[in-house]
């Protein structure tokens, strides 16, 4: 290998001291609820990434007993989520954190959640200062203190990759926003977001014609999320209606990645891609993806 390529940022799950528990610095217990399961009584992915959440904001409790300056607010600009083995329920869970590095752009955070031995979720938060729903450099005094904390590492390959072209064929849809999609700051909860990504991907099954009940299987192989990749662009008052936009962007053999949008009007609020693998439930390994949905998807994607 040669020394240029020996420096390219590695994917996040393969970078091996992620999944190690004596790796990260800061570790909280965290409890999931029955709630948390999906149809195949495993922690759904937005429970996953709460869980994630949970565990990043004790992080910042602990480190910054000082509130932040009067209207400014603490937010993840991007959120990617790598999804490793299933969750169960009750056993408890314990999560892993550790600042990466800070400067004035971003402060990069990595959690990961344990069970029974196993490491089973990573995630990597790259947290931005927003004032006025815009985003702004961090504060200098903020950058310090929280350099304290620093346990450096190379930032995951995520961080750089950038989303195609999205698909020019989609499914829409509006979603009203309740008031338990609001946070302590009035705002879109990083949880909330992750549902409304959720329920465009969830809508797209039901559009196939798979049968709800049945979310999310396809024919004889079940269907789980690898890693979800989200970019926030506005931290802004949520409106009363939000358009979701979801698509295909790519697939292969046992996988298809979909693209998920969301809008408030026409400003682009989040965008999200999701990897999703279709797993043979005898064997818990990669299956070819059914016949149905490669015939029917393989139209819809991105023009080459």
């Amino acid at each position: 290998m040669s020394g240029d390529a020996a420096h390219l940022p590695e994917a996040m799950r393969r970078q091996a001291w992620r999944q190690v528990r004596e790796a990260y610095g800061w570790h909280t217990p965290l409890t999931p609820r029955h709630a948390d399961l999906d149809l195949l009584r495993h922690l759904n992915n937005a429970a996953a990434i709460g869980l994630h959440i949970e565990a990043r904001i004790r992080w910042l409790d602990a480190v910054l007993p000082q509130p932040a300056a009067e209207g400014l607010r603490l937010r993840p600009a991007g959120l990617w989520t790598d999804f490793l083995a299933e969750g169960g329920y009750p056993a408890p869970l314990e999560a892993g954190v550790a600042l990466l590095c800070v400067d004035a752009e971003a402060a990069h955070i990595a959690t990961a959640l344990f069970q029974q031995g196993r490491c089973i979720g990573l995630q990597h938060a790259e947290l931005a200062a927003w004032q006025d729903g815009e985003r702004v450099p961090l504060p200098a005094a903020l950058v310090q203190r929280l350099r304290a904390q620093e346990q450096p590492h190379p930032m995951p390959a995520e961080v750089h990759a950038t989303f195609g072209t999205p698909p020019a064929r989609s499914v829409d849809e509006a979603l009203a926003t309740r008031y338990a999609d609001l946070d302590a700051d009035g705002l879109l909860s990083d949880l909330a977001l992750a549902r409304y990504l959720e329920h465009g991907r969830s809508r797209w099954w039901l559009d196939g014609d798979a049968d709800p009940r049945r979310l999310p299987l396809a024919g004889s192989v079940n269907v789980m999320v690898a890693h979800i990749a989200v970019r926030v662009y506005r931290a802004t008052p949520v409106p009363a209606t939000w358009q979701l936009r979801t698509g295909v962007q790519a697939m292969g053999r046992s996988s298809v990645t979909m693209r998920c949008r969301l809008f408030d009007g026409a400003r682009l609020q989040a965008d999200s891609e999701a990897v999703l693998v279709a797993i043979d439930p005898a064997n818990h390994r990669p299956a070819p993806l059914p016949d149905a949905v490669r015939e029917r998807w393989s139209a819809l994607l991105p023009a080459a």
